[in-house]
């Protein structure tokens, strides 16, 4: 249950991602950074070591959300956390190097999910679908799109948070960080179980978790709490990482300038 953002730009990219969970289950924890063999990666926990989203310092982004249109094949679909599957991937180098671990990857045992992976130095986004039984792959340009997820239904999620952000493609920030935020923070009118910032009685929008990568730098911004109520950009964490081997601008095509 999440509504997740790229923008790109050229090679550099943002990307946005707010949680929708079961109240009961709380805010998680800020954003933190770990280490898989000289790999560093950002990203917030659920309390249990498990992550929806992270960042690494090849600039690789994962994402994870449920799908919920789709019916878990047998009786042992739900017996290991869908949590566990970005920090097995994300100390991956590039697109070629998370390949090779899913290939040797066994989700048996997770509920279906989608998993969004952001790759600036091949320009390539890629979605992986578990449905319980096998995984499949589609490749997407490298462009601007958005992913929705929702217990009551992924695709009356899609059409009605969809037709929102079509409908902010044409402000004149469109694409910022400032966009951003906005967009994630908004309820179409009514706040309810399709807002993009969700509320039900028992499921909300519990965090909101930003990305801006460019060849230099990695940086995450958390806001734990509903993003509605993101008052003023000084309440929201931040965490950096640069490249330990030293950034590479030529090697990704652009320039130093920030996004």
């Amino acid at each position: 249950m999440c509504t997740l953002t790229v923008v790109t730009r050229n090679a550099t990219y943002l990307m946005a991602m707010n949680r929708d969970e079961k109240i009961a289950r709380g805010t998680g924890f800020p954003p933190e950074i770990h280490e898989f063999e000289g790999v560093k990666a950002i990203y917030p926990s659920d309390g249990d070591g498990g992550t929806w989203f992270a960042t690494n310092e090849y600039g690789i982004t994962l994402a994870l959300l449920n799908w919920n249109d789709v019916t878990p094949h047998g009786t042992h679909a739900k017996t290991r956390s869908r949590g566990r599957v970005i920090p097995a991937l994300i100390g991956s180098r590039s697109l070629s190097d998370l390949h090779e671990v899913l290939d040797v990857s066994n989700f048996k045992g997770m509920m279906p999910f989608r998993l969004v992976g952001v790759f600036p130095l091949e320009q390539k986004i890629w979605e992986w679908r578990w449905d319980s039984k096998q995984l499949g792959l589609q490749a997407h340009m490298w462009e601007s799109r958005h992913w929705f997820s929702s217990s009551l239904s992924d695709d009356r999620a899609e059409s009605l948070r969809g037709s929102i952000c079509r409908d902010t493609r044409h402000e004149s920030d469109a694409g910022s960080v400032a966009w951003l935020r906005r967009l994630h923070a908004s309820h179409g009118g009514v706040p309810g179980p399709f807002s993009l910032c969700v509320h039900r009685e028992d499921v909300k929008t519990l965090s909101y978790s930003e990305v801006v990568v460019t060849p230099e730098h990695m940086q995450m911004g958390h806001f734990r709490g509903s993003p509605c109520t993101m008052a003023q950009i000084q309440q929201i964490h931040s965490v950096e990482i640069e490249r330990s081997d030293g950034p590479d601008p030529a090697v990704w095509g652009v320039s130093n300038a920030a996004i």
